[in-house]
């Protein structure tokens, strides 16, 4: 089985951390995939339906768990390369809307969250972690704002009668 690259988190890790700053801090929704320059290329290339994340809370972070059916690796692949075009415009300076979790994840970023990137047989392995006390309630924060986003997500996906992301 090929090793499934999802490359998301570490584009918005490399996006954010010249952009974040100049963004605003208005309320924004936490995932918008028709909005923000980064999430939208999931959707436009047709893989919310086949990506599956989960986001676990740690003793000192998250964990995340990402993994893209492996007939839509292509169209991951095409994601990926147009979110490092969306990085390559924030690192120029140029402003492009973002979510409310790409902003947060990037804030985490600036702050100095550790981040390790495992790569295995069934999928994509994201750990955020800090030691200082106050970063990891910055992490939890994110992660479970993160967690109920996408179950409130699920359930609207399945009451409107869609299989929801990930499904």
């Amino acid at each position: 089985m090929k090793k499934i690259r999802i490359a998301l988190f570490v584009l918005t890790v490399l996006a954010l951390a010249v952009g974040i700053g100049s963004a605003g801090d208005e309320e924004k929704p936490w995932f918008d995939l028709t909005n923000c320059s980064m999430c939208k290329n999931l959707a436009e290339e047709g893989l919310i339906e086949h990506l599956e994340w989960e986001n676990h809370l740690i003793k000192n972070g998250l964990i995340t768990v990402s993994r893209v059916d492996e007939e839509y690796e292509e169209a991951m692949k095409r994601a990926e390369q147009k979110m490092t075009a969306v990085a390559a415009k924030l690192q120029s300076g140029e402003q492009v809307p973002l979510c409310g979790f790409c902003m947060s994840y990037g804030k985490l970023m600036m702050a100095g969250v550790q981040m390790e990137e495992i790569e295995s047989e069934f999928g994509h392995i994201t750990l955020m972690t800090a030691s200082d006390p106050e970063l990891v309630k910055m992490i939890h924060a994110h992660g479970q704002h993160t967690i109920d986003a996408y179950e409130e997500w699920q359930e609207a996906a399945e009451a409107a009668g869609h299989s929801g992301a990930g499904d």
